[in-house]
């Protein structure tokens, strides 16, 4: 696809089955767009700080560069459609909607798609799909029209159907605001054991329960995200990298390299001299 279009250049789009055997997905971030749309069963999705449990028809919009995370069942399986697209992929809706909707629809979250709407949206995939595997010289036009109608369907549910947009997991209410207060604290001094005297829990309890729900230990969870914020300040400022770990909530710089190595495969420095091919 690479030599097509170059609007739709880097996208992507998978039909997934999921089961006990791969219950779990490894955190990632990825330098572009995701939509996530549940045909059947259901998973736990973890999405910058947000918690949500998805079930059949829901569907997710994952903002380039957050982390997230799925959690699948114990028993039965999830099957789903993943669409992948870069920046470059908006260009079309930028021509025919405010600036300001698109923003809103990109950061809205989960949404439970309306029952009869359902069919529209899983034949668009299909078609998306079928385009995808099989293509002639004008499946890229073909995916980029279906990707402009899907984006524009997401935003007419989101403004104008009625109780679509999903809350948060209200069984997990509790690793929610401490995911939350990682995630607004990131560049603090933070600790298992300070933050489980904060919300009045244990710190074997909170231990427990966060690698349960989110799918991350508390202190991976809070690394990844001061690695996420580092990424940015690498790419977006011509800071130290010393000072952007000092900003980062990281002590030491060399603490800071070798997480950074950890969780991105390759030295700060690197990252940021490679920052075209991010």
């Amino acid at each position: 696809m690479e030599n097509n279009l170059e609007s739709i250049a880097n996208f992507k789009i998978t039909k997934v089955r999921r089961d006990r055997h791969q219950r779990r997905q490894d955190s990632h971030v990825h330098p572009y767009y995701e939509i996530l749309y549940v045909i059947n069963g259901y998973c736990t999705f973890f999405s910058g700080h947000n918690i949500y449990q998805l079930n059949q028809g829901d569907l997710v919009i994952v903002p380039q560069g957050t982390l997230h995370k799925s959690t699948y069942p114990e028993t039965g399986y999830s099957e789903r459609y993943v669409i992948n697209f870069p920046e470059k992929g908006l260009e079309w809706l930028r021509q025919l909607v405010d600036k300001e909707i698109i923003r809103e629809m990109l950061q809205a979250g989960a949404i439970s798609i309306p029952d009869k709407r359902r069919d529209y949206l899983e034949s668009l995939m299909g078609q998306m799909l079928a385009e995808f595997e099989g293509q002639d010289m004008l499946s890229p036009a073909f995916i980029q029209a279906e990707l402009l109608e899907i984006l524009l369907f997401i935003i007419r549910c989101q403004r104008f159907s009625q109780n679509v947009v999903k809350e948060f997991d209200e069984t997990n209410q509790l690793i929610q605001s401490v995911a939350t207060y990682v995630y607004e604290n990131f560049h603090r001094h933070i600790t298992l054991s300070d933050t489980a005297l904060r919300f009045h829990i244990s710190r074997s309890y909170l231990s427990k329960k966060f690698k349960a729900v989110t799918g991350f230990g508390f202190k991976e969870y809070l690394i990844n995200i001061r690695i996420q914020n580092a990424c940015r300040m690498l790419l977006e400022t011509d800071q130290s990298i010393t000072d952007i770990a000092l900003s980062c909530g990281f002590n030491d710089s060399n603490y800071f390299g070798d997480a950074f190595r950890h969780v991105k495969g390759i030295s700060p420095n690197h990252y940021r001299k490679n920052r075209e091919m991010i």
